[in-house]
């Protein structure tokens, strides 16, 4: 098993491991947070400040919020398509998905728990490489912005990563062989400033 070192991404917190809870309250109020699947409801706790990489049957997923500006209900199915598409695209093959589940946190701003519809977007994949890590780092700032996020998660095999206000700079480019991945609001705001 491959270990890479969390700090290399300087996600806002980091949680290795998952631990099954009662409800999405408990999780909230226990650990932080918690997402409801079909076996039951989870959260992540610290254990350890690595990534455990598997040789093979790896998963990666970005979670998408129900909600605008912390609490307000949106259809996120554009957001979805949106990040959907941008992993199909670079990964071209069918071990994409996305399902629907349920997710708790403490809201700093609000200063009480959200219980959410969430979308999950996951990708499977037998090799899990830190570039793969950074374009859904990417996709998760992108997400954050357009949708006024405190943060957003990222699920790295067993472990969570959450992408908090303001510690990345909200646009910023992967190479990934010979793609250059730009977020189409990028590309808009360059083209409207260079004319």
């Amino acid at each position: 098993m491959l270990k890479i070192d969390s700090k290399k991404f300087n996600f806002s917190f980091f949680l290795s491991n998952r631990k099954k809870v009662n409800s999405l309250e408990e999780g909230a109020i226990t650990y932080g947070g918690a997402t409801q699947f079909d076996d039951g409801v989870y959260s992540n706790y610290s254990k350890s400040e690595y990534i455990k990489i598997n040789k093979d049957k790896n998963s990666i997923s970005l979670f998408v919020p129900s909600t605008v500006n912390v609490s307000r209900y949106v259809n996120n199915s554009y957001y979805v398509n949106y990040c959907y598409n941008k992993i199909k695209s670079l990964y071209n093959n069918n071990n994409i998905r996305y399902y629907d589940a349920k997710g708790s946190w403490c809201s700093e701003d609000l200063k009480q728990i959200i219980i959410e519809d969430i979308t999950i977007i996951t990708l499977e994949t037998d090799k899990l490489t830190e570039k793969d890590i950074e374009i859904f780092i990417q996709l998760a700032n992108w997400i954050k912005q357009e949708m006024q996020q405190e943060g957003v998660s990222i699920a790295i095999n067993t472990a969570l990563a959450i992408v908090w206000r303001g510690v990345k700079p909200l646009f910023f480019y992967v190479f990934i062989l010979d793609h250059v991945f730009i977020p189409d609001r990028l590309i808009a705001i360059i083209l409207h400033n260079n004319k």
